[in-house]
């Protein structure tokens, strides 16, 4: 008997904890519901991007967009940015009407853009350089037994701005392959004695992995100079005026100004004299 009450009594124990804890459930699963119902839904903001690295790259775990975008959402509660991969050459339509996106950031008018893309550009952001580069130190004019590599959709001084690959091998011996990494990979391998490769792309791999860049020689003289802007297309879901006052905001911001230290960029405003001096000449 006494064993019988005594297994009654856990029995009872272990049916009250049960209800205690499904009641608990009950009030959690309400409040979620509660807080969902009350809680409008961000409106959703597409970024598109392109292989360009350290502002973006789909093959690295990391990249300085994808921080930016993490900040702006943690900024604020309206508006949701995400990325949307799209190829260099795509990125014209990707933020027209009948494109996947509202935004591309990082990217320069020069590049191609024309009044009829219908599109807001913002102030300079960031400067930029395209150099070439090589494994020696001599020469610094191929000659036409020599390969130059480039990326596909990028302008450069070198191509006179023309970004058709066929264009490209034909008056130029310029292999166009698909990233600034697959380039490194083949300058290494001897498959082609030139490449061009941005300065903020050799500066984040001299931070991260020297060894990459290790007996690499820059060109005494860029290629070309160029900044990078915000732009946003005519018919986005966030206003042009509203994205820079969030893009404003995050001037000071520490985990911001950490990352660009960290992927070795510069802001326009801390550039010196002379750099922006020389872009100006440039664009003349």
């Amino acid at each position: 008997m006494r064993i019988l009450t005594a297994s009654i009594l856990i029995l009872l124990m272990h049916s009250l904890a049960i209800g205690q804890a499904s009641a608990a459930r009950y009030m959690d699963e309400n409040r979620a519901a509660t807080e969902n119902a009350t809680t409008p839904e961000r409106i959703p903001v597409y970024v598109a991007a392109y292989e360009f690295p350290p502002y973006y790259s789909s093959r690295l775990p990391q990249h300085f967009l994808g921080e930016l975008l993490k900040v702006l959402n943690a900024r604020q509660a309206i508006y949701h940015f995400s990325i949307r991969e799209v190829r260099p050459q795509e990125r014209y339509t990707a933020i027209s009407e009948e494109g996947c996106c509202d935004v591309i950031f990082f990217e320069s008018e020069a590049w191609g853009w024309s009044p009829e893309y219908e599109y807001t550009a913002s102030e300079p952001l960031i400067y930029g350089a395209d150099r070439m580069y090589s494994l020696q130190n001599d020469n610094w004019l191929p000659t036409d037994e020599d390969r130059v590599g480039g990326v596909v959709g990028y302008h450069y001084n070198y191509t006179h701005f023309d970004i058709d690959a066929g264009t490209s091998e034909q008056e130029f011996m310029m292999y166009r392959a698909d990233s600034q990494l697959t380039l490194l990979n083949m300058l290494r391998n001897n498959r082609i004695q030139f490449a061009l490769f941005t300065e903020e792309f050799v500066r984040w791999l001299a931070v991260q992995d020297p060894e990459l860049i290790a007996g690499l020689y820059a060109a005494p003289e860029a290629d070309t100079v160029y900044t990078t802007q915000v732009l946003v297309g005519a018919n986005s879901s966030i206003e042009f005026v509203e994205l820079m006052e969030l893009v404003n905001e995050l001037r000071e911001e520490p985990q911001v100004i950490a990352a660009l230290e960290y992927y070795g960029l510069e802001r326009v405003e801390q550039e010196h004299e002379a750099h922006s001096q020389e872009y100006t000449e440039q664009q003349q």
